[in-house]
């Protein structure tokens, strides 16, 4: 953060511990510089962008597990019905389960909003696969392929309404693991 005042002619005011992006051969001056030596700083200025863009290109990248949710669940008043969810998973990529067998593993998870005096009764996940992975001593519990997960609802009195829910998961392959992704949906639910 820069200020507008005036420092005695000594540059800009930055905010404290501030420091110039990748100033070059610790001139203060930033980009490169005809001549400039090129030390610790610089290649720890190029590494530190390169991550930067990495991270970046995987934040930014599409999902690998495509969800297809029911557009309509057709029930009966004070009963249970049952939406069936399917889930793509590209090749080369696996999802951690919804129970991973590692603390710091993001489970896959697949929830719904209450509305109406709909809920869900029970998520019937599938069963993993137990995969050995380069990076892990034990195996790990995924998915792989593709996925059907049934969900049972609970249901109320008789209405139509639309329900909000999310799919949480974390997709890996053999090298890294991408950051989480929640993909949004909604289901209609008549409920007669």
């Amino acid at each position: 953060m820069e200020s507008s005042r005036s420092n005695g002619g000594r540059g800009p005011l930055r905010a404290y511990g501030a420091r110039p992006a990748c100033a070059h051969a610790d001139s203060g001056a930033p980009g490169p510089q005809v001549g400039a030596a090129r030390g610790p700083r610089v290649r720890s200025c190029r590494l530190g962008a390169v991550i930067a863009l990495g991270m970046a290109a995987l934040a930014q990248a599409p999902g690998v597990a495509h969800l297809q949710a029911p557009a309509t669940v057709e029930a009966r008043a004070h009963s249970t019905a049952t939406a069936v969810f399917h889930v793509a998973i590209d090749a080369g990529f696996h999802i951690q389960s919804n129970h991973p067998k590692l603390d710091y593993l993001i489970p896959s998870t697949l929830a719904i909003t209450p509305a109406a005096g709909i809920r869900v009764a029970r998520v019937a996940w599938p069963a993993p696969t137990d995969h050995k992975f380069s990076f892990s001593a034990d195996p790990l519990s995924v998915f792989e392929g593709t996925l059907t997960i049934p969900v049972t609802l609970q249901t109320g009195a008789a209405g139509d309404d639309t329900l909000h829910g999310s799919f949480r998961y974390q997709a890996c392959n053999d090298q890294l693991c991408r950051p989480p992704v929640t993909v949004p949906f909604t289901l209609r639910v008549d409920v007669r």
